[in-house]
């Protein structure tokens, strides 16, 4: 489902605020105000934009923000953490031809170490090029700090089409991270069982953060098996409408992207 308000002007256009979330299958475009109004909404195949979506993407937007897919995520403790040190990471990374990006994490005190899909990167890039990439491993991380206590299991997922990222906290330390290939039900069980087992982890975690567009029910059932406790996070700051709109929309975590530039 598509959506566009009444109150989208195109001569507004260097004033709106464009969001894109890319993957290999599917591109989500959110367009918002300088009053954080929710005017536009699209989800499209990545290989067979519409005519609309062309049209869009051709707009001179102003801001404009990026997330797309990361490979080889590092994660260095700051105390371990030395900037002579880079050039060695940079040897493992997938593609040591490429850019290496370094973003600091604050509140875990963390460095995170990555690359970004090269094809999707230089596809969005070219598109707008003064457009700031956000790695979205970043905004799940920073939604998920107001819900993590000091003691307990808290499991996080975020869903995407056909991955999912899953992260781990344990009395309030942070422990895992990784994106993992979820077509079933099946799949999402199977590699939350590995997370159980691999951290020592018995039938249920505290609590189970997620976070995603669409999510299918089947998924939200699952999670229920593995916790007592499910929360969903939505943007920080939701998006305002004065129509009907389905709230996926203006609740969307992607919304959130901004805050982690």
């Amino acid at each position: 489902m598509n959506y566009t308000s009444k109150h989208f002007h195109l001569h507004y256009i260097t004033q709106y605020t464009l969001i894109v979330k890319a993957n290999y299958q599917y591109d989500k475009l959110f367009v918002i105000d300088q009053d954080n109004q929710l005017l536009m909404y699209m989800n499209f195949e990545s290989h067979a934009p519409s005519e609309e979506a062309l049209k869009l993407l051709s707009l001179p937007f102003q801001n404009v923000f990026v997330s797309i897919p990361t490979h080889n995520l590092t994660f260095i403790p700051d105390d371990l953490f030395q900037e002579v040190d880079l050039e060695k990471f940079h040897e493992f990374m997938e593609n040591p031809s490429q850019e290496m990006i370094r973003s600091s994490i604050d509140f875990l005190q963390i460095q995170a170490l990555f690359q970004y899909d090269v094809l999707l990167f230089h596809r969005w890039k070219t598109l707008f090029p003064d457009a700031k990439f956000i790695p979205e491993f970043k905004l799940n991380l920073i939604q998920a700090r107001p819900y993590i206590p000091l003691k307990g299991d808290v499991l996080g997922v975020v869903f995407d089409d056909n991955s999912a990222d899953i992260y781990l906290f344990i009395n309030g330390q942070f422990k895992f991270y990784n994106t993992f290939e979820i077509i079933s039900d099946d799949d999402l069980s199977y590699f939350l069982l590995n997370v159980f087992d691999n951290f020592g982890i018995d039938a249920k975690v505290n609590k189970i953060l997620y976070s995603g567009i669409e999510i299918e029910n089947s998924f939200l059932n699952k999670l229920k098996s593995f916790s007592n406790e499910i929360v969903e996070i939505n943007a920080t700051k939701s998006a305002i409408s004065t129509e009907e709109v389905s709230e996926n929309f203006v609740k969307s975590y992607l919304l959130d992207l901004p805050i982690c530039e």
